[in-house]
């Protein structure tokens, strides 16, 4: 197997294990949604507050958390009362009044370069992979309608923002278990550096980031890449 290496540690000597599954983020991994999914969160949050002031902080602190955290903070941040019937309401509305419609708007643009490719192999191959999403429900649908998902994913195996997980890490646990396999002979592919630390903290060993700025540097960490094309797929059949 190839040897990565990221800061000064050499990663194909960790885990040589084949993975017996694979999880997948979504939002800025699959899709490349930063820039949609960030006008999305300004308009809300001049809704909420009437201002835009205080919004990027705000977002740069509390970007990938589930909607309904992130929405608390702008309530608390603006000492707006916090209600869960209002952040509820406001979570809804985020995605299906602004995140959604700017993703129309923007109807040409696809999944991740290699994404597809990457999709086909697994599939073809016979390993088993889903997502594991922060989004609503209402996201999950429109997902797969937009991007026409249901050619790779069972929708019923996605592991979404229910309200029954406490965070990334969780979600990732519930995927391997859908999938009937343990988090540690997993790969977990993500962009967030939060979202990869709770999937590391959760016991994943394997994970491929998609590179972009706040990236953590940990051993478990296998390789680095801007998109698909650069995705080895050797990680996927161990040392031989």
């Amino acid at each position: 197997m190839r040897a990565f290496l990221v800061g000064n540690v050499s990663r194909g000597t960790l885990y040589n294990k084949a993975m017996k599954a694979v999880l997948f983020d979504y939002n800025g991994t699959l899709f490349e949604d930063d820039d949609i999914n960030e006008e999305a969160w300004r308009r809300t949050y001049i809704e909420i507050t009437g201002k835009e002031d205080g919004f990027l902080s705000l977002y740069q602190n509390h970007k990938g958390l589930r909607n309904d955290i992130f929405i608390e903070n702008i309530f608390k941040e603006n000492n707006i009362p916090v209600e869960k019937e209002k952040i509820a309401w406001w979570s809804k509305r985020k995605e299906t009044e602004h995140y959604q419609k700017i993703c129309l708007e923007h109807k040409k643009r696809g999944m991740r370069k290699g994404a597809e490719k990457l999709l086909d192999y697994l599939k073809r191959e016979n390993i088993p992979f889903t997502m594991c999403t922060a989004s609503i429900q209402e996201n999950r649908d429109f997902y797969f309608a937009f991007l026409h998902l249901d050619r790779w994913f069972d929708i019923n195996e996605v592991v979404y923002d229910s309200g029954d997980y406490r965070d990334k890490g969780e979600m990732y646990l519930e995927g391997a278990r859908r999938l009937g396999t343990e988090i540690s002979d997993c790969l977990v592919i993500d962009d967030s550096p939060g979202s990869i630390l709770k999937a590391v903290e959760a016991g994943c060993r394997n994970v491929v980031v998609i590179q972009k700025d706040g990236n953590p540097d940990l051993p478990q960490i296998r390789q680095k890449i801007s998109d698909f094309n650069e995705f080895d797929y050797n990680l996927l059949k161990g040392a031989e």
